[in-house]
């Protein structure tokens, strides 16, 4: 699956460049050390009393499982290597620690418990999950049938309108980005593009995943007033939760089933899109064993048009989970 921030044009590009050059002027500015106060987790902490095994490598950094030697406590590290003579990284590190910290109160988010930079990399320390991605356990099963999708779709939609009340648009919701926990059924991570942009349009993403607005480059949010209260649709998320569905059920994502008959290897990216924008303008195809409700939510949450688009409201009272406890945040 391809995963990417943008598609530039020659005028971005240029702009990208300019960039550079500035940031060696901004690192003579003093650099902020984030954290989340005191913790025993810690650089010196971890050099003297963890061992550690690579359990995960992505785009954006390495995935650790830390054990203490004495106590045999597990907890993950998130290991981003810092990109020298450029403050705009530490700005985006800030708002991923900042999001991911203000999204953690959630039973289906992963717990961010501490954060430490040292000389090379910037490190998340958070909860460890005893299980595995989305992703790998569909592979596993094929797919889920509907009272095991209902359960682990309604934790996924809990914790993503948790973070819109947050004011956060995470953008990149995925299987791969989805853990199954052995004890505490899904968990959301990895809010490494995340976003509070209330109107964005930059690519940003899994391709496998991203709406029509994404692929046209138009704006995938949209701010509402109601009574001057400011509120706002993040449609970015909830189509991507519709495709995750849709995997769950079925096994395959939309674009994954229609690209069987392609070598994906020799496509450029631009190939690609066109093929996503070739699959989303047909009609998808469902296998008989599914609910008239199961086909209603994910027909409506992949709708073209955004703004008839499931929304969270709509999504929580939706029959398809009618008969399923809707999860509940620690704090909100």
């Amino acid at each position: 699956m391809t995963r990417f921030l943008y598609n530039p044009s020659i005028k971005e590009v240029y702009n990208l460049i300019l960039r550079f050059q500035n940031c060696e002027l901004e690192n003579n500015l003093a650099r902020p050390q984030f954290r989340l106060g005191s913790s025993k987790y810690d650089e010196h902490i971890f050099n003297n009393n963890y061992k550690f095994k690579k359990i995960g490598k992505g785009s954006f950094g390495t995935v650790y499982l830390a054990r203490c030697k004495h106590s045999g406590d597990k907890v993950a590290i998130k290991s981003v290597k810092i990109e020298r003579y450029c403050l705009a990284q530490s700005r985006k590190i800030e708002r991923e620690k900042s999001a991911w910290t203000s999204a953690s109160s959630h039973p289906h988010i992963v717990t961010l418990i501490s954060f430490f930079k040292i000389k090379t990399r910037y490190c998340f320390v958070s909860e460890y999950v005893d299980g595995q991605d989305l992703t790998t356990y569909i592979r596993r099963k094929k797919f889920l049938k509907e009272a095991e999708a209902k359960i682990l779709a309604a934790q996924v939609a809990s914790a993503i309108t948790f973070i819109h009340n947050k004011g956060i648009i995470h953008r990149d919701i995925s299987s791969k980005n989805i853990m199954i926990d052995r004890t505490k059924g899904a968990q959301l991570i990895d809010f490494g593009v995340c976003t509070y942009e209330r109107n964005p349009k930059n690519y940003c993403g899994t391709l496998f995943y991203l709406c029509p607005e994404i692929l046209e480059e138009e704006p995938y949010g949209k701010v509402i007033y109601s009574n001057l209260i400011e509120s706002f649709h993040a449609y970015c998320d909830w189509w991507a939760f519709g495709i995750v569905l849709y995997e769950i059920l079925i096994g395959k994502t939309p674009l994954a089933i229609y690209l069987k008959k392609f070598n994906i290897d020799n496509m450029d990216l631009t190939s690609l899109i066109k093929i996503a924008k070739k699959v989303y303008k047909g009609q998808l195809q469902y296998p008989k064993r599914l609910s008239m409700n199961a086909v209603d939510i994910i027909e409506n949450l992949l709708q073209k048009d955004p703004n008839k688009r499931l929304q969270e409201g709509d999504i929580r009272i939706h029959r398809f989970f009618a008969d399923v406890p809707w999860p509940e945040s620690v704090h909100t």
